[in-house]
């Protein structure tokens, strides 16, 4: 049996949608920013805090919750001013091969 290969090709219209998204999502990270909705607050009983050097791991999931957020309010904003609008995608892989049977 022959492996047919599905080759993937760019829309010639991708740069200018890749650079509308870039442009969106850079305008709501500085709207939230300017408008002072970017504070995330972590509390401990931890008496020294936590250390510097690490503090990416701890931070990087709180940033990723905050961002989510971001994007959710201006999704369920239908009158946004981004021109955004939620979408969902598909299932592929092994989960639809399952399905399919």
């Amino acid at each position: 049996m022959d492996i047919i290969y599905k080759v993937p090709e760019e829309d010639p219209r991708y740069p200018e949608w890749s650079d509308f998204a870039v442009s969106r999502v850079c305008a709501i990270m500085r709207s939230s920013i300017d408008e002072g909705r970017n504070r995330i607050f972590i509390r401990t009983n931890l008496k020294r805090g936590l250390p510097l050097e690490n503090i990416n791991k701890v931070a990087g999931p709180f940033v990723e919750a905050w961002a989510v957020e971001q994007f959710e309010s201006i999704a369920d904003d239908v009158g946004n001013g981004y021109d955004l609008v939620p979408c969902q995608t598909r299932i592929f892989g092994r989960m639809a091969k399952r399905q399919d049977r």
